[in-house]
């Protein structure tokens, strides 16, 4: 029996450290100040290290598997008045992070989230609302960099700052309709298998963290909130292939039949 659980052992370092493309799970959060979390989940297929493999993650690239809508209400006192709630659209599109093992700052962190959000005015279903893209033509935005701007209703501007992601701890502040400033702060992170902390990420229960820095600014609403810090955090948890789960059940299958072996014995 000994002999059978080194055996899987090795069969499974071997897997993770020669493994070119790993299948994760993830969740993407976008915190919008002090208003609800819109939460949204997913799955697919990341290349990792540029196809060479190993555990120690430098570059990760990643497909779309991640798309979905939520409404934020809108009914904190401290906000704008006139606007009742907040519908988010958001896909996650395909591009390299680079950089990872030596962030922050990283190397590439540029992954587009596409979509609209459409904000409600007057009345929480929508029947007035200002909508504007999340990207323009895929080169500004948010999860990118740059301002997108909508001018609304007559003299009523919106504009989302997007920025790269990063590991690293991004602050930002809100202001408040009475003029006060709120500061929040959020963390990305490397985990490696199990609770390890180290960067040996690209293994099975490895997860990553990366934070989406954004902020939109409003103009012409009266008593609107000038500035109101936009985090998105992009969370992604490893798991092991159909293969190799077909291989550890068949290796415990291999141990039940040898322990009766040895029982009849």
């Amino acid at each position: 029996m000994r002999r059978l659980i080194v055996l899987l052992a090795v069969l499974l370092l071997a897997g993770q450290a020669g493994a070119k493309t790993m299948e994760w799970h993830g969740t993407m959060v976008l915190d919008l100040g002090a208003l609800s979390s819109a939460y949204y989940h997913g799955s697919g297929v990341a290349t990792v290290n540029a196809s060479s493999g190993g555990a120690h993650m430098s570059t990760l690239r990643l497909g779309t598997g991640m798309t979905g809508s939520d409404v934020i209400p809108v009914t904190d006192p401290n906000t704008t008045p006139q606007v009742k709630s907040i519908i988010l659209t958001a896909t996650m599109k395909t591009n390299t992070l680079t950089g990872i093992s030596g962030a922050p700052p990283m190397g590439n962190g540029v992954l587009p989230i596409a979509g609209y959000t459409r904000v409600c005015l007057f009345v929480p279903g929508c029947a007035a609302n200002i909508s504007m893209n999340n990207t323009e033509n895929g080169t500004v935005g948010v999860g990118i960099a740059g301002y997108v701007t909508l001018g609304g209703n007559g003299s009523v501007r919106i504009s989302v700052q997007g920025a790269p992601w990063t590991l690293g701890t991004i602050t930002g502040v809100n202001q408040t309709v009475k003029g006060n400033w709120i500061t929040l702060s959020r963390a990305g992170f490397v985990h490696g298998g199990g609770s390890a902390t180290d960067s040996s990420t690209a293994v099975t229960s490895g997860v990553i963290q990366f934070i989406g820095p954004s902020a939109i600014k409003t103009a012409g609403i009266t008593g609107n909130s000038q500035d109101i810090s936009l985090f998105l955090e992009l969370n992604l948890h490893f798991i092991p292939e159909p293969g190799l789960l077909l291989l550890l059940g068949s290796g415990v299958v291999g141990l039940g039949l040898l322990g009766r072996r040895r029982l009849k014995k």
